[in-house]
C-alpha cells in the first residue's frame, strides 16, 4: 500500500515539473516566435527565468487586433523595439487594422528594421498616409511585403541587392516615363507578387528581373497618366507589360480581362496558371478574343497550363476564329481546368484541340479528357445477397 502512494506521489511530482522552463533559451526564443509579441511579453510573468527572454525574439509580429485601444498599439510598438536586442531580429511584421499610421512611427518602424539588418519585412497598413520611400534603403532585406489598402506612391526603380520575394498588395505605382521598370535593380529577386497593384503609367510596364522565377499578377488596374496624350482610360492597348525574366519557371495570372503581354525571353517556362472571367473589354468580341489568343502565345512554352473554367467558356464561344490560329503550345505536357478549386475533365473538343495540338504529347493528353467513363457493372440477381 505504502509503495503505491510513493509512486503515485512520484507521478503527481514529475507532472506538476516545469518542463518547458527547462528549455534552452534559443529553443522558447524559437517557440515565442510563432507567437504576437504581446502575449511572447507577458511569458516574463512566469518565472524570473522568462523576464528577457522575449528580448531576444528572432521574429517580432505585432496586430493591432490584440489590442482594444489603438494608443495602447501605437505605444507597445515603440516600447518592443526600443528593447529589442540588435543582433537577434530576423523579421518584422506590423499590421494596422484599424487606424492611422503616423509618420514618425512609420519611421521608427523602417529604422529599427535597417539599423538591425533585419532580413524579413512585412507592413499591413491601413489609412497609412506616410512616405515608404526609406524602406527602400534597407539592403539586408531578403522578404518585403507591403500590403498597404488605400495605397502608396513607391520610387521608379527598387535597388535591393539581397531581395529574393517581394509582395505588393493594393499599392499604387506611378510613373511619367515612357517605361517603367521597377525592378531591374533587384538582381537576386526571385519571387514577385502583384495583388490589387493600381498602375499609373503613360504607356509600358516593364517586369525586368534577370534571377525572376515565381511571377504572381492578380487583379492589376491600369490607369493612364495625366500627362499622356490618351484619353480612354480602359484602352489595353497602350498598357502593355513586358516581361524579361529568363529563369522564370511559373507565372500565374488573375483578372477578369486579359494582359497586352509581351514575354519573349523565358524559354524555361514551365508552369502558367490563367484565371479569367467576364471579359468586359471595351472591344469587340473578335478584338477582345485576339486580346485573349495574343496573351496565350506568349506563354507559348509552358509544359503545365491550368486555366479556368470561364476562359474556356469565353473560347468556346468563337469556334469559327478558334478554328483559324494556330496552336500556341509547342511543349505542353499537362492540362487542368478548375472551376472553383475543383478539377473538371470534360472541355470542348475545338478548345482541347487548340491547346494540346501543338505539343508533342497530343495523344495523351486527348485521351486523358476523352476517357469514357466506366460503367458500373450490374450484379446478377443470383449473386445477390440472401435477405
Amino acid at each position: 500500500m505504502d509503495n503505491k502512494y510513493t509512486k503515485k506521489t512520484k507521478w503527481h511530482e514529475e507532472t506538476q515539473m516545469d518542463r518547458l522552463s527547462d528549455l534552452p533559451d534559443s529553443l522558447i526564443q524559437h517557440i515565442l516566435s510563432f507567437m504576437d509579441a504581446k502575449y511572447a511579453v507577458q511569458t516574463c510573468i512566469l518565472s524570473k527565468r522568462w523576464v528577457g527572454i522575449w528580448t531576444h525574439l528572432q521574429v517580432v509580429k505585432i496586430d493591432s487586433k490584440f489590442f482594444n485601444r489603438v494608443v495602447n498599439f501605437r505605444n507597445f510598438i515603440c516600447q518592443v523595439l526600443d528593447r529589442c536586442e540588435t543582433s537577434n531580429v530576423l523579421a518584422v511584421s506590423i499590421c494596422m487594422r484599424k487606424s492611422t499610421l503616423e509618420q514618425s512611427l512609420l519611421d521608427k518602424i523602417i529604422s529599427f528594421a535597417v539599423s538591425h539588418s533585419v532580413q524579413e519585412l512585412d507592413l499591413s497598413l491601413k489609412n497609412s498616409i506616410g512616405d515608404l520611400q526609406s524602406v527602400f534603403r534597407c539592403q539586408s532585406l531578403r522578404v518585403l511585403k507591403l500590403d498597404l489598402f488605400c495605397g502608396l506612391p513607391l520610387p521608379n526603380s527598387i535597388s535591393l541587392a539581397s531581395l529574393k520575394t517581394l509582395i505588393l498588395c493594393k499599392v499604387r505605382l506611378k510613373s511619367e516615363n515612357h517605361c517603367f521598370d521597377l525592378f531591374s535593380s533587384c538582381l537576386d529577386l526571385q519571387n514577385l507578387v502583384l495583388d490589387h497593384v493600381f498602375l499609373i503609367i503613360s504607356d509600358i510596364f516593364n517586369i525586368s528581373a534577370p534571377a525572376l522565377v515565381n511571377l504572381t499578377i492578380s487583379n492589376i488596374r491600369f490607369h493612364v497618366a495625366m500627362d499622356a496624350n490618351i484619353t480612354n482610360y480602359a484602352s489595353m492597348e497602350y498598357q502593355k507589360v513586358v516581361i524579361t525574366a529568363p529563369r522564370l519557371t511559373s507565372f500565374s495570372f488573375t483578372h477578369h480581362r486579359p494582359l497586352s503581354l509581351s514575354m519573349d525571353n523565358s524559354p524555361l517556362l514551365e508552369n502558367v496558371n490563367l484565371s479569367m472571367f467576364k471579359y468586359d473589354l471595351p472591344y469587340t468580341q473578335e478584338r477582345s478574343f485576339m486580346f485573349v489568343i495574343d496573351m496565350l502565345r506568349q506563354l507559348g512554352n509552358a509544359r503545365s497550363l491550368t486555366v479556368s473554367l470561364g476562359l474556356v467558356k469565353f473560347l468556346s464561344q468563337h469556334s469559327r476564329l478558334l478554328e483559324e490560329q494556330p496552336f500556341p503550345f509547342s511543349k505542353l505536357e499537362s492540362l487542368k481546368v478548375l472551376k472553383g478549386r475543383q478539377s473538371r475533365k470534360k472541355i470542348p473538343p475545338n478548345v482541347l484541340n487548340f491547346f494540346v495540338q501543338g505539343s508533342p504529347m497530343a495523344e495523351e493528353l486527348l485521351a486523358k479528357f476523352q476517357k469514357p467513363k466506366k460503367r458500373m457493372r450490374k450484379q446478377p440477381m443470383d449473386d445477390w445477397p440472401d435477405v
